[in-house]
């Protein structure tokens, strides 16, 4: 197995996991999370933001980092649900930076800040589609694994997120290759996240394409459910957060939403409903403690 030696260490560190804080040592409560889909519309985000609410229950200076595209209000998608939250990477140098430096090293001396963020962990970051391939040749051209190893940095955590899709699982299949191989970064597990929102694997074998593509890794796999709250497509339209409507009550949803009360009620305990699964199988696999 690839996984990272965790450092017996780690459990005696005063931890002061800010973007600004220092060199510091690995703790249980400060794993980096990485969610990562090699295709666009694959649910990652979803899952950050499942990810996100879990870990505030416990330790509340956990970041929010986003390696994804921003538009014109510079904020990402999952930037939109975490208004002033989210630490926003974008998608790297742009070339007509590279050029003005007369450097053609930018565009990986850009990713280094992604590095860094790895090196103090108590993160969740969510890595857009169109960055994955930038931060693969980041860690195989800085050597990343090496570093990050040497430097005693906290373990990650990766999970990839796919549909069921031919396509998502054979890029999903691929990139569990890259990091079983230690192309990419030192992990402490690797999960494949099943997302059914467009449908079941029914007999779709995703284990079998992984354990072709990469026969020695080790990789756990849970599902994503899909959401059929009726409030679902408004939370997504407003851009509210998963955690921010199971804080509010029937009537707070129904004049968000402008809903009847009859699915503000319904939407709402079904919304929790399919939370409280999706944590508990989580849960169970590891996930969480």
């Amino acid at each position: 197995m690839n996984h990272f030696a965790l450092d017996s260490r780690r459990g005696k560190v005063n931890i002061q996991p800010t973007i600004a804080s220092s060199n510091l040592l690995p703790s249980d409560n400060m794993k980096t999370y990485i969610c990562v889909a090699h295709a666009g519309g694959q649910g990652k985000t979803t899952v950050a933001q499942l990810l996100f609410r879990n870990i505030l229950r416990k330790n509340s200076k956990y970041n929010l980092v986003s390696a994804d595209f921003v538009d014109d209000t510079g904020r990402s998608k999952i930037g939109k649900f975490y208004p002033d939250q989210v630490d926003e990477l974008g998608t790297g140098a742009r070339l007509i930076a590279a050029k003005l430096e007369n450097d053609p090293n930018a565009a990986l001396r850009y990713w280094d800040k992604f590095g860094t963020i790895l090196m103090r962990g108590s993160a969740v970051i969510d890595v857009g589609a169109n960055v994955v391939s930038l931060l693969k040749q980041w860690a195989h051209h800085r050597s990343a694994f090496r570093v990050l190893q040497m430097s005693n940095a906290p373990p990650s955590e990766i999970l990839l997120v796919c549909k069921a899709e031919k396509h998502a699982i054979e890029d999903v299949a691929e990139l569990v290759s890259t990091i079983a191989d230690n192309k990419f970064i030192p992990y402490e597990h690797v999960t494949v996240v099943l997302n059914e929102v467009g449908g079941s694997f029914g007999r779709i074998d995703v284990r079998s394409v992984i354990k072709e593509a990469a026969p020695d890794a080790s990789v756990r796999f849970v599902s994503l459910p899909r959401c059929t709250s009726e409030l679902w497509t408004q939370l997504e339209q407003t851009n509210t957060p998963i955690d921010r409507a199971l804080e509010m009550s029937d009537r707070e949803i129904s004049e968000t939403f402008g809903t009847d009360i009859w699915s503000a009620t319904a939407g709402l305990a079904d919304l929790k409903s399919w939370v409280t699964s999706v944590d508990k199988e989580w849960k169970n696999a590891g996930i969480f403690k």
